[in-house]
């Protein structure tokens, strides 16, 4: 008999070509990356938290994934009457594990299923259904269905307080009303598991809703270079588009609405020469003051706070780059900070720059605004610092500006602005090649290396590697301004 868990399930809402791998060609669905891999982790870590506010609670077969073995134990462990952590029943070909059945009443169950997100989501909705579903069917008595979720207007202050960081809303009647088509949903994905040949499924907007497909890169590939799905802010439209039979930009009809930088950049592609504004550009590069500092934040988001003062998912920088040009033609110093986890790093981090970006030039950072934000709530932590920063914040310049306009435009950027398609498209420089070569994977290593379990030859060996990238980052930087001079003259 074939079962459906909530994960194959969900999956067979989202796409019938991604439930039928699943069954019949799992080992071509790619094993998770490292960025879906750390949602996993920390969506288990606050499920752990979770399980602290029913004190006395059971683990149902800890460790154990075989169903099974998990029905027995299941079984045997409601007659204790105390709250069950994933225990597991079956119905019909659903099968479900609940992150929590709480006892209530006489005999009945509330369903409580446990997110690391701050909001509550559609997909959640479909979650609870199957596993009310399976749950009544076999047996039990359901009261209520709550989704429990991240509190992000929490502040840690002293220890975490699981009671105040999760949020538990009461979801039953959404669940009631999705209850009477959970059925006729498992008939219909049992036949599409039965099906000898996968489903021919176009791409469309559920590739990536709820969730991204790891079939991706497999459904995607028969697109060209410089597509439709590559232009600039034309989001769901491209789909449209491809219904037309255009794949390519450079095919897309004259007479079809595009705005000002979507026709910049279908020209730049159909020409193969980058656009370059240089009135445009020459009014930006007056506008920066020597000495110039180019800065760069790495920064993790975590939904527990590790430190006080801190909000749940609240962007903490632990590194920065500082690179100084005193004047023009100068050779630029270098400054950096890596935190090493043993204090809130927003304070060290203040007053290093305190010291180091004195008081007048531009402080030049790529998505100025991130930077500004960091540094704003660094200030924050100590009000004493407003002064300094009510000076310090008028001189600020995004260097993205010029990119986002698109005063310049080169087609190797595929419709990007952002700095890993703008530096190597305009002056060679790339992250290849590099140990850490973005922004998330510098978040999870120093998360890994900090306060996971690795050797100290591993964490020094990481440390240096983020020093690597944040350099590269501020002295790309220099790089691309010295190269928008060039191309202003």
């Amino acid at each position: 008999m074939t079962f459906l868990s909530k994960s194959k399930y969900l999956a067979g809402l989202q796409c019938s070509k991604l439930l039928w791998y699943h069954y019949n060609a799992k080992e071509d669905i790619p094993a998770p990356d490292e960025a879906t891999q750390a949602i996993f982790d920390q969506g288990h870590e606050v499920g752990e938290l979770a399980k602290t506010l029913f004190p006395g609670g059971i683990d149902v077969a800890k460790g154990i994934v075989d169903f099974a073995q998990v029905l027995p134990q299941s079984l045997e462990a409601i007659k204790s009457r105390k709250a069950l952590f994933e225990a597991a029943f079956s119905y019909k070909n659903a099968f479900a594990r609940a992150d929590v059945l709480n006892p209530v009443g006489k005999g009945q169950w509330d369903i409580i299923e446990v997110k690391s997100s701050t909001e509550v989501k559609d997909i959640n909705f479909h979650d609870l259904a199957l596993q009310r579903y399976t749950y009544e069917g076999a047996g039990l008595k359901v009261r209520n269905c709550f989704l429990m979720y991240i509190n992000n207007e929490y502040v840690r202050r002293g220890r975490i307080d699981p009671k105040n960081l999760f949020i538990r809303d009461d979801v039953t009647k959404q669940v009631a009303d999705l209850l009477p088509k959970v059925e006729g949903n498992l008939k219909g994905m049992v036949d599409v598991i039965r099906l000898k040949k996968r489903p021919d499924i176009s791409i469309g907007p559920q590739c990536n809703d709820p969730y991204d497909c790891p079939l991706h890169e497999m459904c995607w590939d028969f697109l060209p270079d410089h597509n439709v799905f590559t232009l600039n802010r034309l989001g769901r439209k491209a789909f449209d588009l491809l219904k037309q039979g255009v794949t390519r930009i450079v095919d897309i009809p004259e007479n079809y609405k595009l705005n000002v930088t979507q026709r910049i950049q279908r020209e730049s592609v159909k020409h193969r020469q980058p656009k370059i504004d240089k009135p445009a550009i020459r009014a930006f590069l007056k506008e920066l003051k020597y000495p110039l500092y180019f800065l760069d934040f790495e920064t993790f988001a975590t939904a527990i706070p590790l430190f006080d003062e801190v909000r749940p998912y609240q962007q903490i920088p632990f590194q920065f780059s500082l690179h100084i040009v005193t004047a023009e033609g100068e050779e630029a110093e270098h400054h950096s900070y890596l935190a090493d986890g043993s204090v809130d790093p927003r304070r060290e981090i203040r007053s290093g720059l305190k010291s180091l970006l004195g008081t007048k030039g531009s402080i030049i950072s790529y998505n100025a605004p991130f930077e500004r934000a960091r540094l704003k709530e660094a200030c924050k932590v100590n009000p004493q610092h407003s002064t300094w920063w009510d000076r310090t914040e008028p001189r600020i310049v995004d260097l993205l500006a010029p990119f986002r306009a698109f005063h310049y435009y080169h087609p190797d950027q595929e419709g990007s602005a952002s700095m890993k398609a703008v530096l190597p498209a305009l002056t060679g420089t790339s992250y290849e090649g590099m140990a850490i070569a973005g922004g998330g994977a510098a978040s999870r290593e120093y998360l890994r290396v900090t306060f996971g379990d690795a050797t100290s030859v591993e964490k020094q060996m990481v440390r240096k590697q983020l020093e690597d990238y944040c350099a590269l980052d501020t002295m790309g930087m220099i790089q691309i301004l010295d190269r928008l001079t060039e191309l202003s003259e």
